[in-house]
């Protein structure tokens, strides 16, 4: 009786395995997606990998805590001057699409700012530390 296998014991397993497997993507996918969203190398707008030019003049822009390529950076600028009502724009395209368009980057950019800062994100975190 020693030799019997117990088919439904090994399904359990079998299912144990495929549900952790399937966590353990999950977590890669997220933790892809924060390194991502967070690269000092990339315009946090279009994700254009920064040139040298780009990285020097940042450090005279003021501190909004995302990095831009100069492009971004002085649209992002436009956007700011143009909702706090500093005159109006030279630029045809900065329309109201054009400022709910950056209405909407600006919450998204807040909302994975949330989540990264979220208690479920650090205990996740802190499981990743803790795996064997």
């Amino acid at each position: 009786m020693d030799k019997i296998i117990h088919i439904r014991e090994r399904i359990e397993i079998q299912k144990n395995r495929s549900h952790v497997k399937q966590y353990q993507k999950k977590i890669d996918t997220l933790r892809r997606f924060t390194q991502c969203s967070s690269c000092g190398l990339k315009c946090s707008m279009c994700s254009q990998y920064l040139e040298e030019t780009d990285t020097q003049h940042s450090t005279e822009a003021p501190d909004y805590g995302f990095v831009f390529c100069d492009c971004c950076r002085e649209e992002f600028e436009d956007f700011l001057s143009l909702s706090r009502g500093e005159g109006g724009s030279q630029v045809y395209w900065h329309n109201k699409e054009w400022k709910r368009m950056w209405s909407a980057w600006l919450r998204y950019r807040r909302a994975i700012h949330d989540f990264l800062h979220s208690r479920e994100f650090a205990t996740m975190l802190d499981e990743l530390e803790h795996q064997p």
